[in-house]
């Protein structure tokens, strides 16, 4: 028991979070259980003990999310099973996604493009999420898709379904898509199999 009620109270996680002297952009402040602080999925994270983390991400130039985790105070035997809203963050129980259909290569596509790519997975807890990236024929680098993303032709981004419409040939061809995929349990990351597209 802590001097603000349970370790993991959100009277704690106001007193951690003040005694930051310089947050960080997307920083969130996260309690880790025993059981959390042993996951795989969550040590996959950088974290690694009971206690409150400092969590944050960012991707990549190969498309990957990576994690910066700092322990801001460690608890010794904290109270039970945690109760802060933070399961994607820090995984409660054990997760795997499994990607049953990957995406397929679109070929000999009409000028403008209309179509979409997709693909299959399910979560061992939680529901699946998807995060749609791609990649320029002439670059390396994978890009998170977003609302106006390559002139707004993309929507359903973080769905099993990538839709694009109204696509030109000089705009997208040869460029690549694949998708992240993570769940609402905390899973770790799994990326999807690469899929081009290219025209007639």
């Amino acid at each position: 028991m802590s001097l603000y009620g349970r370790t993991d109270s959100n009277a704690n996680k106001t007193k951690i979070e003040a005694l930051r002297t310089a947050v960080v952009a997307g920083e969130t402040i996260v309690f880790v259980d025993d059981t959390e602080a042993a996951l795989s999925e969550n040590k996959e994270r950088g974290i690694n003990g009971p206690g409150w983390w400092s969590y944050r991400t960012y991707t990549d130039a190969s498309g990957k999310t990576r994690h910066k985790a700092e322990m801001l105070a460690f608890i010794a035997n904290p109270d039970g099973t945690e109760t802060q809203a933070d399961d994607t963050i820090a995984a409660d129980v054990a997760s795997a996604i499994t990607i049953a259909a990957q995406p397929v290569n679109v070929t000999g596509a009409a000028d403008p493009f209309t179509g979409t790519f997709g693909v299959t997975a399910s979560a061992d807890a939680g529901t699946v999420v998807y995060q749609w990236q791609r990649k320029t024929a002439t670059s390396t680098r994978w890009v998170n898709i977003g609302a106006s993303t390559d002139g707004s032709v993309y929507t359903d981004f973080t769905t099993a379904t990538l839709t694009i419409t109204g696509a030109a040939k000089a705009d997208l061809d040869g460029y690549e898509y694949r998708v992240k995929l993570t769940s609402t349990a905390g899973a770790e990351e799994v990326i999807s199999d690469a899929a081009s597209l290219t025209f007639a």
